[in-house]
């Protein structure tokens, strides 16, 4: 909870970048400080720190309601480890903090015997959806519950990074 405000300025030089590329993505407010807060209650929240400033950020589930129905097919229908708000500070931005948080989140699925990995983005995101490409994922279709969002699925047991 020490790290509540380096982690909403993270996340709001995060919006403000996508705002600059098009991306209504988090335009709407999320993810709000409440929000995050609740991800840090029940340690689903992570920092990636360098030099010791919050450089990153990301939280993981491994139950996303939003992925019960896509307009597409999953991968495989085993366990997953869901990553969500993934933001990374300006200061830090092409240094490959973005690829360290997979890194992590795959590392952490292998851990708890996952299946695959999966995020969603928006499909104006292009940023990370090039980022996610490199990474090895496979878009499998889109969320039927939010408009423009993009599904996208890696198995977890693949070496990590260019495929």
């Amino acid at each position: 909870m020490d790290d509540l405000n380096a982690i909403m300025a993270v996340i709001a030089e995060a919006r403000s970048y996508m705002a600059s590329l098009g991306n209504p993505q988090w335009s709407d407010g999320f993810p709000s400080e409440s929000y995050i807060a609740d991800r840090i209650d029940r340690r689903l929240m992570y920092v990636v720190r360098c030099c010791g400033e919050v450089a990153g950020v990301f939280s993981v589930t491994d139950d996303e309601p939003d992925y019960e129905k896509i307009d597409g097919k999953w991968l495989n229908d085993g366990a997953y480890l869901a990553v969500h708000t993934v933001a990374v500070g300006a200061k830090f931005r092409g240094m490959g903090v973005a690829k360290f948080i997979f890194a992590n989140a795959f590392a952490m699925a292998g851990e708890g015997g996952m299946a695959s990995v999966r995020v969603d983005t928006h499909q104006r995101n292009a940023p990370m959806r090039a980022l996610l490409s490199s990474l090895g994922f496979v878009c499998c279709g889109g969320l039927t519950v939010r408009d423009g969002f993009l599904a996208y699925e890696r198995p977890a047991g693949r070496r990590f990074g260019r495929q």
